[in-house]
């Protein structure tokens, strides 16, 4: 069963069988038949109709408390390689009777939760994205034992449509390439410090060990890093031969830490990989940008990666 956007849980897509309490209730019931049989008791009959009544009476309710559920998928945020993929999915509960005692498989809350008639509810499934590329997003079972747990109904797995960018595993820090002078892409030089001091900043990785001021480290016990007036917003380049290391899964999240921490700088920065050109830039559209560049870079359907 596999849709784009929603899925709506009808007749034929809902599964039922005994629960364990289930089939010790549908032994006592047949118990207490042949007692009725044996002594032709009536009132050992009226209970024995009662339980049987009762079970139907719960096949049905456990029945229709799955049928006229909508399950919807969300896309998912990037995460970065070595965490979990979060899918969000949104359950709800159409019509005017509430669903009560769901179950959602892969849930990274485990537990019931229930929908309130015509309100809906937002889960999220988990899944571990060990390596850069794409995840898919697993398969969704909804499940419920309402309401005596005699009976277990489930749902045929829903396939969606949606996948996970997962982004390179940053590396530690360290300095940028020395690209600032080099000529950027538009023709223009990059930003070069003007020669009036103006003051001190906390160190950032990244930032030129020429402008650390040295001498406030044994009094302070940290790295400052000195700044002048006229100072223009520096301009970085980064491509993969720049990235120190060895093999392309080093590299990569060496840019991926470099990325990471221009943003943070509020520096202009542009990527090259291979054919793939990302201009000079800044924000967080930028940055998703080029680490899903890196994320996607060289990868296979399956969320691979080929060297």
């Amino acid at each position: 069963m596999s849709d784009a956007a929603s899925i709506l849980l009808r007749r034929r897509h809902v599964y039922m069988l005994p629960t364990r309490p289930g089939y010790l209730f549908g032994g006592s019931a047949l118990a207490m038949l042949l007692v009725a049989t044996n002594y032709s008791n009536g009132l050992a009959f009226g209970f024995c109709f009662l339980l049987v009544s009762i079970a139907i009476v719960s096949m049905l309710y456990t029945q229709r408390n799955l049928q006229g559920v909508q399950i919807s998928a969300i896309t998912a945020e990037p995460v970065f390689a070595g965490d979990t993929a979060r899918f969000p999915v949104v359950i709800s509960a159409l019509g005017s009777v509430a669903r009560l005692g769901l179950w959602l498989e892969g849930d990274l809350s485990p537990g019931e939760f229930s929908v309130l008639s015509g309100q809906s509810v937002r889960r999220v499934i988990g899944r571990s994205a060990a390596n850069r590329g794409r995840v898919s997003m697993p398969a969704v079972r909804l499940s419920s034992a309402y309401p005596m747990g005699i009976f277990f109904a489930w749902s045929r797995r829903a396939q969606f449509d949606r996948d996970c960018i997962v982004f390179p595993q940053p590396a530690a820090p360290l300095p940028f390439p020395d690209t600032t002078d080099h000529t950027s892409a538009s023709g223009a030089l990059a930003g070069r410090d003007g020669d009036d001091f103006q003051g001190l900043r906390a160190y950032h990785a990244g930032d030129s060990f020429r402008h650390i001021h040295w001498k406030t480290l044994p009094r302070t016990g940290s790295l400052d890093v000195k700044t002048f007036s006229g100072m223009r917003q520096q301009e970085r380049w980064f491509e993969l031969s720049l990235a120190p290391g060895f093999g392309i899964e080093t590299k990569l999240s060496q840019l991926c830490r470099w990325i990471i921490d221009a943003e943070q700088q509020n520096l202009r920065y542009g990527m090259r990989l291979g054919d793939d050109i990302a201009p000079l830039g800044h924000g967080s559209g930028h940055k998703i940008r080029c680490l899903t560049m890196l994320a996607l870079y060289c990868s296979t359907d399956d969320g691979g990666v080929s060297e």
